[in-house]
């Protein structure tokens, strides 16, 4: 059953050198309308404390695809395909609109509803867009 309570994962994204300059860490959250996605630097000896938090709204649109993926019968990963790469390209790590968000062993349970709410978000997004296309249309005739 789907509610409309907002389900909020936190992440990390790895560093993509061997110093770990460029680490991230985050949460993402899937609200009822759209999904929130706040990151920031992870602080390190190169950069000193914390980072200011960055927030990226998104719509369920724009989510091209939703991956979960397991190790060890636990969620281990979400990857998160984004329709337009310039929406998240600020962040360090993604490459082309693909985010791999490696999951906070505290959210994995709340992660597991995942699936099927982005599949049922985007489903609503999508007969919405095409509703509205199709009323324009008729209003042309």
């Amino acid at each position: 059953m789907l509610s409309n309570d907002p389900v909020s994962i936190q992440f990390r994204i790895p560093a993509s050198d061997h110093l770990g300059k460029n680490e991230v860490e985050g949460k993402v959250r899937f609200m009822p309308d759209s999904v929130e996605l706040d990151w920031r630097l992870k602080g390190n000896v190169f950069r000193g404390g914390q980072q200011e938090v960055e927030t990226i709204s998104l719509n369920y649109g724009d989510i091209e695809h939703v991956e979960l993926k397991k190790r060890w019968w636990k969620l281990h990963s979400i990857i998160l395909r984004i329709n337009n790469p310039a929406l998240v390209e600020k962040i360090p790590g993604v490459e082309m609109g693909k985010m791999t968000l490696e999951v906070d062993e505290r959210s994995r349970e709340e992660a597991k509803k995942l699936g099927s709410l982005i599949d049922f978000k985007r489903s609503i997004f999508l007969v919405d867009e095409q509703t509205r296309r199709l009323e324009a249309m008729s209003r042309d005739l």
